[in-house]
C-alpha cells in the first residue's frame, strides 16, 4: 500500500508538533508539509496538491478559518482529500463549513493513529489514493 503523503494545517504549534508526530509513527501515512498560517497553507497546497493525498485542516484559525482554506484549495485541487481537525465537535460547526472536497473530522482529543487509520479506510473505499 502506497503511504498518503499529510499535510497538516494548525495554527496553534503546539498541537501541529505533536499531530506530525503521530502522523509519522503511523504505518501508511508520511507528513510532507506543515503550516502555522492559513495563508501559508494555501499557496503551499495550491503549489503541491499533485504530491498530496490529505488535507488535514484546523477549522478555525486567524485570517482564513478552515472552511476558507477548502474552499480556496478547491478551486485548483477539488478532488484533494480534507479532514477537519477541531477541538469542538463535528455537531457544533456550521453547516457551511462541509463543502468542497471534506470528507472527514477528527476531534483533536481523540486524534491519534486510530483516527489516521479510520481516515485510510475512508479514502480507500472512496478510491483513494
Amino acid at each position: 500500500m502506497n503511504e498518503i503523503a499529510v499535510y497538516l494545517v494548525d495554527d496553534q504549534l503546539p498541537f501541529l508538533k505533536v499531530a506530525a508526530a503521530v502522523v509519522r509513527a503511523t504505518d501508511g501515512f508520511r507528513v510532507v508539509g506543515c503550516a502555522t498560517s492559513s495563508e501559508h497553507a494555501v499557496d503551499q497546497i495550491v503549489i503541491r496538491g499533485h504530491d498530496l493525498g490529505l488535507v488535514l485542516l484546523d477549522v478555525e484559525m486567524p485570517v482564513l478559518d478552515g472552511p476558507a482554506v477548502a474552499r480556496r484549495v478547491a478551486e485548483r485541487w477539488p478532488t484533494l482529500p480534507i479532514v477537519y481537525l477541531s477541538a469542538r465537535r463535528a455537531d457544533e460547526l456550521a453547516d457551511d463549513v462541509w463543502q468542497t472536497s471534506v470528507v472527514g473530522f477528527i476531534d483533536k482529543a481523540s486524534f491519534g493513529p486510530a483516527s489516521l487509520l479510520d481516515v485510510r479506510e475512508l479514502l480507500l473505499g472512496r478510491g483513494l489514493p
